[in-house]
């Protein structure tokens, strides 16, 4: 009866505000489309005004390369906001709402923790190419007497098996082109830094840095890092170390203990199908434990996916 009054509570509070909630929604549908409107007429980068918060989620989805999921960072911020307000609202009907609150302040931040892992994978994938990206951006350089922007664009057309990294370049001459001011220039290389986050990558940006704002010719400096990278290439196929045994008990061995509990409850103490879960998932207890176990088996598989690739870098 208690949760029947408070969702009658709930209820009237949405009839209460409802006026100023419509209000809102069409203002930010009008800033919506006005956004989208300049978009079509001017550089959408020009139109960004994002804070600190902001401009580290929009570098988030760039350098993970998410942008058809979340189109822009609003976007993120209503699909965050969604995913831990409404089924947190929904697991106080069944589980206490300290477990509630948990779950939900954990699916509030399960996208942001999504695109660090997809950006973690990314990156690694993209210091494994690194060697190759800094061989091609030399050649060319040479062959086109030095010029930055238009090497960036000739390795990213020659470039075949280094997807990732054919991405960058290609977008990075596209947006060199653009680009007029010091400023501009600073915070593309910004965002090229942050899509690798390694030494070699932070130093090939300030050679790019130097060859088109300034015409250094850096293809001295960039011997040396091809030189760097190779030998880390070869420490690293040296070192590296899967761990295996620990992957195969992430994923396989902790589903394979949930389905073996249910065959050693229904055949050691006569528990039915209808029975372990009507127990598992109709009671709070048993809802809080399998919320639990979830949570857990989440978080481990993140935290090995962070642990068990290492960046080749120098």
């Amino acid at each position: 009866m208690n949760k029947v009054f408070y969702l009658l509570f709930l209820a009237g509070i949405m009839i209460e505000t409802s006026p100023s909630s419509y209000w809102a929604w069409c203002a930010c549908r009008t800033r919506f489309f006005m956004r989208r409107n300049l978009g079509k007429f001017g550089d959408e980068k020009a139109l960004r005004t994002y804070g600190k918060a902001g401009t580290h989620i929009y570098m988030l989805i760039q350098a993970a390369e998410a942008e058809k999921y979340f189109t822009s960072v609003e976007r993120f911020y209503l699909i965050s906001m969604l995913l831990g307000l409404v089924p947190g609202l929904l697991f106080t009907l069944v589980v206490s709402w300290q477990t509630a609150c948990l779950w939900g302040c954990f699916l509030f931040a399960l996208p942001y923790l999504a695109l660090q892992a997809q950006l973690h994978e990314k990156r690694v994938r993209r210091s494994r190419e690194g060697d190759v990206l800094v061989q091609e951006l030399l050649n060319y350089y040479q062959i086109c007497d030095y010029n930055m922007t238009e090497a960036l664009e000739k390795t990213a057309l020659a470039l075949k098996e280094e997807p990732l990294g054919k991405r960058l370049f290609l977008q990075l001459a596209k947006d060199l082109q653009n680009a007029v001011t010091k400023k501009e220039v600073e915070d593309l290389l910004a965002e090229f830094r942050y899509a690798f986050d390694t030494v070699w990558g932070n130093v090939l940006a300030s050679n790019i840095l130097f060859s088109h704002l300034y015409g250094v010719r850096v293809d001295g400096a960039l011997k040396d890092l091809l030189h760097c990278m190779v030998q880390s290439r070869k420490a690293v196929e040296y070192s590296r170390r899967e761990n295996h045994e620990a992957r195969i008990m992430l994923v396989w061995l902790t589903p394979i203990s949930f389905l073996l509990s249910i065959f050693f409850a229904c055949r050691f103490f006569g528990f039915t199908l209808k029975k372990f879960f009507s127990y598992q998932l109709g009671t709070a207890l048993g809802l809080q434990w399998f919320f639990t176990m979830l949570f857990c088996y989440v978080v481990s598989l993140l935290v090995h996916g962070f642990l068990a690739k290492e960046k080749m870098d120098i």
